[in-house]
Formats: C-alpha cells, sequence, structure tokens
C-alpha cells in the first residue's frame, strides 16, 4: 500500500458497481484514480478503489465487503462528506457541465466558506467548500 493511501480520513462508499462508481468520480468530479482491485481498468470485476482529488480520498468498495451485513435503504442518508478545494466555482462549473445532480446550489455562506452539494449516483452526498477571501 502506498503511504499516501494513509490520509486521516477517508469516507468508503459501499456501491453496487464500483466500475461505474470510478468512472462517475473521475470523468464528472475530476477525481484521478490511485488504487484499484483488481489492477487494470476499471470495470464490472473491480471490488475496490481509492481515488483522490487534492487531499481528499474516497474509497469506493463493492457491497459485498461490508463488515455490516446486507445493505438496504438508502445509502449515504443523514451525512455530507466535505471536500475542501482551491476553487470551488471551477468543480461547481465542471459539475454542471457534466449533468451532476446539485442538491445544494453554491453560495457564500454565513460560516465562512463558499460550497453546494452535489449527490452521487449512489446517493452520497458530497459537499465542495473553499474558503471565502
Amino acid at each position: 500500500m502506498h503511504p499516501r493511501e494513509f490520509v486521516p480520513v477517508a469516507p468508503e462508499f459501499f456501491v453496487s458497481d464500483v466500475g461505474a462508481a470510478i468512472h462517475f468520480y473521475t470523468d464528472k468530479l475530476g477525481f484521478k484514480p490511485l488504487r484499484l482491485e483488481p489492477e487494470g481498468e476499471p470495470g464490472p470485476r473491480t471490488i475496490f478503489a481509492v481515488v483522490v482529488l487534492g487531499e481528499a480520498h474516497v474509497l469506493l468498495a463493492h457491497e459485498s465487503l461490508y463488515a455490516g451485513g446486507p445493505l438496504g435503504g438508502e445509502r449515504g442518508a443523514g451525512a455530507d462528506t466535505r471536500i475542501m478545494v482551491p476553487d470551488v466555482d471551477a468543480i461547481y462549473a465542471r459539475c454542471r457541465e457534466n449533468g451532476v445532480t446539485i442538491v445544494h446550489a453554491i453560495a457564500d455562506r454565513d460560516y465562512g466558506l463558499r460550497d453546494f452539494i452535489i449527490a452521487d449516483p449512489n446517493g452520497f452526498r458530497l459537499r465542495f467548500a473553499a474558503p471565502l477571501r
């Protein structure tokens, strides 16, 4: 395992199709793949991946790897994962251009951030943010 994978916090999202999730995160959001299992191109046999955007790491794992038993119901309900980025407006523009579901439009917030929230195809929500200048 590469030392870059030892980040303090990295959400792990359990999904039914890891290959499709990788394509969403890389093609639509601009993440880069760091690790794939098995190695090679992402596809239907991929069971685990680490994707990165700047210092942010997201783990994508096949739902069969979930140690808590069968998964059911809505994924990601009640939780947002915040990702700090240097240019939140550029990420917002990329999401809009790629038809990503935006659930909370970009704005300057009274808590000192400019941010917006998207939902990925599996129901997980990401909040992209940058400090107000």
